[in-house]
């Protein structure tokens, strides 16, 4: 009769040198067990299906073996056979999260004195320890800290940060690791080859990625592959069927359209992907894990492990045409729309709005989706067909010197590239050097103002620099509103030559701006695209007239003199 047991139970290992990736912790247990220093409580955190309930039977195992060598239980003696199976008494394994509260703690306390049955310790294991209630940990807290000699405690949790302190510092505190890639494709390999599957690398490789660190995770994947796959062959397609996943072709073929600002592109990728009936939310996951990759290519030249050398050399390709700030901006829409699909009842649409927000997000206003070139940006079709000599209309200032109409489209995009922020410049009058046409040079993500080619010597409109004030307002406002608080106390009065003139209407405000002047100064500078300086000062308050110029004050002020009206108060 073939054996029902789930894969992931038949391979649980036996000898703490099966463990894998917890090499750190198991060479550590090993020689405090072989060297007679075992600790009373342990604590073994970290994800889930990495190991921790595992190893907490494998101390079990090694201090009542009594032919354990090295500290390593020999898995044939009486022992070590009742806990493989499951029914050796003095191992005690308590699930905290149905047995969470006092009662059950103190039932545990009292038992706890008891000697043991079978073996040399009573091994008690409280699964997701974390789960047990104040009052519990309270009810625990003397026995974990001076248990009898024969009792060994060992709390698994995989969320150490809710355990009290008072709790960790009574044991011997173990953090485990997500399983490597590698690690996992290998161990797989073994269990396949040892299930008589055939399994392609691919496959593999393709579960070690589904399973993101867990090792159960992915036996059990590979286990339900087993009875999907005709003839114990398991492919790549059969991976894609059974989970709905989405290869790494299909996030970077959304990465091409990313760069090349092609809206239409994208969001029929995403309807290709809904029709085949593939898990939109872990596609969003796989973007957000390809955004970490392009990071570290751009910053390392290396493609994290877990990649292929096909997807590898697609991300190296892919790296130099997004910037970092872009990416950056990727990553937060990604994860706002990961967590929008969580909750949104199966509708693409939070995803579908994030790819044609990151399509459009640096384009130029008026530009349509695919327009651009890759790894470019296209010019608004309207201002394009400009001719170069011809610069644009300066619109119209109010009396206040603001130039009317709202703000810039797409909110933290630099503006045009033929952006009303500089003047043509008067002939004979501050002509560059090298004698181009006033356009504003753009700037690429890690790269100055002062070295990408502003044009310092252009003359720049105060109304320019207040609309970039705007702006700087906007997104100030997004980030910190005490910080928004003190730029509103300020306003560009002026702009002499290449320095803008910030009056503060407080003392306080415009020294908090002195310290933070390089930011503001890079800031201005990104928006306006010319190189520019930021100088503060206090602003002069202008001088109220008196109170007895104004006729309805004064007027006011003779009716409370006359006689008759102090009476009437009276």
């Amino acid at each position: 009769m073939p054996d029902r047991t789930a894969l992931y139970r038949r391979w649980r290992p036996q000898r703490f040198g099966e463990v894998v990736g917890q090499r750190h912790v198991t060479r550590t247990l090993r020689n405090a067990i072989a060297s007679g220093q075992v600790a009373h409580a342990y604590l073994l955190a970290g994800p889930r299906g990495i190991g921790k309930t595992s190893i907490a039977r494998l101390i079990a195992k090694a201090v009542n073996c009594p032919r354990a060598a090295d500290g390593e239980p020999c898995d044939t003696c009486p022992a070590c056979a009742s806990i493989r199976e499951g029914r050796f008494l003095d191992l005690i394994e308590i699930d905290a999260a149905s047995n969470r509260g006092i009662d059950e703690m103190r039932d545990l306390r009292d038992k706890v004195r008891f000697a043991p049955s079978e073996g040399q310790y009573k091994v008690y294991v409280i699964d997701e320890a974390h789960q047990l209630t104040s009052e519990a940990f309270n009810a625990l807290l003397k026995t974990l800290e001076e248990p009898p000699a024969h009792a060994i405690f060992v709390l698994a949790t995989t969320e150490s940060q809710k355990i009290p302190a008072t709790i960790v510092s009574r044991t011997q505190r173990f953090d485990l690791r997500r399983i490597a890639h590698q690690e996992m494709v290998a161990h797989l390999a073994k269990i396949a080859t040892a299930e008589k599957l055939t399994a392609e690398a691919k496959a593999l490789e393709a579960i070690a990625r589904h399973a993101q660190g867990s090792l159960r995770d992915g036996e059990s994947i590979l286990d339900q592959l087993a009875s999907f796959s005709d003839g114990g062959k398991v492919s790549l397609k059969d991976v894609d069927d059974l989970l709905g996943t989405s290869d790494w072709e299909d996030v970077a073929e959304l990465f091409d359209a990313f760069a090349a600002d092609d809206g239409i592109r994208a969001v029929t990728l995403v309807g290709r992907l809904v029709d085949e009936g593939r898990d939109l939310h872990l596609f969003a996951r796989r973007a957000i894990e390809h955004v970490r990759a392009l990071v570290l290519v751009r910053y390392t030249g290396k493609a994290p492990e877990i990649l292929g050398e096909e997807a590898a050399a697609r991300i190296k390709e892919q790296a130099p045409k997004l910037a970092p700030d872009r990416l950056a901006r990727i990553a937060k829409r990604l994860v706002e729309a990961e967590q929008q699909l969580r909750t949104g009842e199966g509708t693409p649409l939070p995803l579908e709005l994030a790819v044609l927000e990151l399509t459009a997000a640096d384009a130029p206003v008026g530009a349509r989706a695919g327009d651009a070139p890759a790894g470019g940006r296209s010019p608004s079709p309207a201002r394009s067909s400009l001719p170069a000599s011809s610069a644009p209309a300066t619109p119209k200032s109010d009396a206040s010197g603001r130039v009317p109409g709202p703000l810039p489209r797409v909110r933290g995009a630099p503006p045009p590239a033929t952006s009303p922020a500089l003047a043509p410049t008067p002939s004979g009058a501050g002509t560059p050097r090298s004698g181009a046409s006033a356009v504003r040079a753009p700037i690429t993500a890690g790269t100055s103002p002062a070295r990408a080619g502003a044009a310092t010597a252009t003359a720049i409109r105060i109304e320019a620099v207040r609309q970039a004030w705007e702006v700087v307002l906007e997104r100030t406002r997004e980030k910190s509103m005490g910080n928004a608080a003190q730029l509103q106390c300020a306003e560009p009065t002026t702009v002499e030559g290449g320095v803008i003139v910030l009056a503060f209407a407080n003392e306080f405000a415009r020294g908090w701006m002195d310290q933070r002047r390089t930011e503001l100064e890079r800031e201005m500078s990104s928006i306006l695209g010319a190189d520019v300086r930021v100088r503060c000062v206090k602003q002069t308050p202008r001088e109220a007239p008196p109170a007895t110029d104004d006729p309805m004050l004064r007027a006011a002020l003779e009716t409370f003199r006359r006689p008759e009206r102090i009476l009437e108060v009276e």
